[in-house]
């Protein structure tokens, strides 16, 4: 009896919990299907659901709801393509330099080990914030401002320390016999951690990438410091005009919401992909792997 009474605690708990989580998406979804007028009435739900945002949005209909010209379809172009450039790269980048730091970590014995640990990840436990104006006049004597390098370079500074973490993790939980096997076999370094050590790792380099893109993908902070008013600017960085006057017209909150869902749906499209290949990555038999 105590037990069905907590498993039916837990699940309308985690009931609970899923409703809290989604219930900020759903309204943004609902207010860009809505008209100003709509929103403001605050409806549940749309009454008359439309897409009138998003081909707004995308330059299909080059005026808002008022009928004034709405200019920043071509800023969303622009953006959705610098964010897929730099989030790309931030994700490919990181893992280059952090499968073998990673491995490093995890598996040799290095001299100022938890020293160096200690340090990567204390990097990451200031508040972005309080880093922000030190970043700003670095890239800026760099001459990284407004560029999408700069972009990238700063937000590798946010995936490398927690990726290089994570991926320790999965190292440092192989069997050192596969690797010792590896070499026995005439394998060097090198090679048995190619052969043998990263098929192993595979779902976990799988989920390092979720993470790095997803991070790359959803930084504002990093993004509208480096970018803000340039040619190099991120899609994040520039959801800020529409709640202001650089549409040229009033702000319109339904077409901010359409461009919120745009930029949700990429993150989780991508991440909803990168998932399934991690659910379908087979483990490989320790036997073969340095045959």
């Amino acid at each position: 009896m105590v037990s069905l009474q907590r498993r039916i605690v837990l699940y309308i708990l985690m009931v609970l919990a899923i409703v809290w989580s989604i219930s900020p998406v759903y309204q943004m979804f609902n207010a860009s299907l809505m008209n100003p007028k709509q929103l403001v009435a605050h409806f549940l739900y749309p009454p008359t659901p439309n897409i009138d945002n998003y081909l707004r949005l995308f330059g299909f209909i080059k005026t808002t709801y008022g009928g004034q010209p709405f200019n920043l379809y071509s800023v969303v172009i622009l953006g959705l393509r610098n964010s897929s450039i730099v989030a790309v790269s931030v994700m490919v980048i990181t893992l280059a330099i952090t499968l073998p730091a990673a491995y490093a970590l995890g598996r040799l014995r290095l001299r100022g080990r938890t020293a160096m640990v200690g340090l990567l990840l204390g990097s990451r436990t200031l508040p972005p914030v309080s880093v922000a104006l030190p970043y700003y006049f670095y890239f800026h004597s760099l001459h990284l401002l407004g560029t999408i390098p700069g972009v990238i370079i700063i937000q590798l500074s946010i995936t490398i320390p927690i990726i290089t973490w994570v991926l320790m993790g999965f190292f440092s939980a192989l069997p050192r016999d596969i690797e010792m096997s590896a070499r026995m076999d005439g394998c060097n370094r090198r090679q048995a951690f190619y052969r043998a050590l990263l098929p192993l790792a595979a779902p976990g380099i799988a989920a390092s990438a979720v993470i790095s893109f997803l991070f790359s993908w959803n930084d504002f902070l990093y993004s509208w410091l480096i970018s803000s008013g340039s040619p190099a600017e991120t899609l994040n960085a520039e959801l800020t005009a529409f709640l202001g006057q650089a549409s040229g017209s009033a702000p319109d909150p339904t077409i901010f919401a359409a461009a919120v869902v745009v930029q949700m749906a990429v993150a989780i499209v991508v991440a909803g992909f990168l998932q399934k290949y991690i659910t379908s990555l087979k483990i490989v038999d320790p036997g073969t792997v340095a045959q």
